[in-house]
């Protein structure tokens, strides 16, 4: 499958990766100059197309708009007076409208992924609008198999569903330091450190995803009568750990 770009930040960046490392070939990739540096530099270090007009798009099954801010309206209306296909964005655009106004050959999609798609690892979630055709909903959800987990969910909960895949990994990220932080003041390198933190969660999850248990039969399993496990359980509910995750997820999706 041929796809477009307009938009190589690091999240446009993150899915060409991706898509590198299952079915698609660079050659299959286009990405859109207008003039940014990014792109330039993208394109030739993954020596994908560069092209420098939305027409060029027509090749490509579908075209992934991956910028946000004011801008991304104008590209919208050039879009759909240049290209007819399958449309998708990771930021602005009204699902609805914007397939009110595209002709019948082409379709608006929008999705968000997070950025471990890039090693095969990411979640997207994705809304359509209602009655869309099934050979578009097959050829996104395809698209973004490659890259990890899919979920087609409706246009009003398509926002908490890529602040808890797309905004938590900063917060994972965040408690791999403060964990490393606590190992290194105890005497362990910091190197070994996040190592060891990182195959935690690794491991951690595998087993979550494998075992099918939930989260506190998992945690029971590690926590005896007394220990030392309990002991830094009582100490996080202690200090406000579940709340301030709620609090954090809902500051980002709010």
């Amino acid at each position: 499958m041929k796809v477009g770009f307009i938009g190589t930040g690091k999240i446009g960046k993150a899915i060409i990766l991706g898509l590198l490392q299952g079915k698609t070939t660079s050659q299959d990739i286009y990405v859109f100059d207008g003039g940014h540096r990014s792109a330039q530099k993208v394109a030739a270090e993954l020596n994908l197309h560069l092209v420098d007009d939305y027409t060029a798009f027509n090749d490509c099954q579908a075209v992934i708009v991956a910028v946000g801010g004011s801008v991304i309206t104008s590209i919208f209306r050039e879009l759909e007076q240049k290209y007819h296909g399958i449309i998708l964005s990771t930021g602005g655009g009204d699902l609805t409208t914007i397939n009110q106004e595209l002709p019948d050959d082409s379709s608006f999609v929008k999705i968000v992924p997070n950025t471990p798609v890039q090693i095969g690892e990411g979640i997207t979630a994705m809304s359509f609008v209602p009655g869309e055709k099934k050979q578009v909903i097959d050829t996104v959800k395809a698209l973004f198999e490659q890259m990890g987990s899919v979920y087609v969910v409706p246009a009003d909960l398509l926002g908490i569903y890529g602040t808890v895949a797309g905004c938590t990994p900063a917060y994972v990220n965040m408690m791999i330091e403060a964990l490393s932080d606590a190992a290194v003041q105890n005497g362990v390198k910091r190197a070994e450190s996040y190592q060891i933190v990182e195959q935690m969660l690794v491991g951690t999850a595998k087993l979550a995803l494998s075992s099918k248990k939930l989260p506190e039969e998992l945690k029971d399993e590690v926590t005896t009568p007394g220990g030392s496990t309990i002991r830094g359980v009582v100490k996080l509910e202690q200090e406000g750990f579940r709340n301030a995750l709620i609090q954090a997820v809902n500051a980002s999706a709010n």
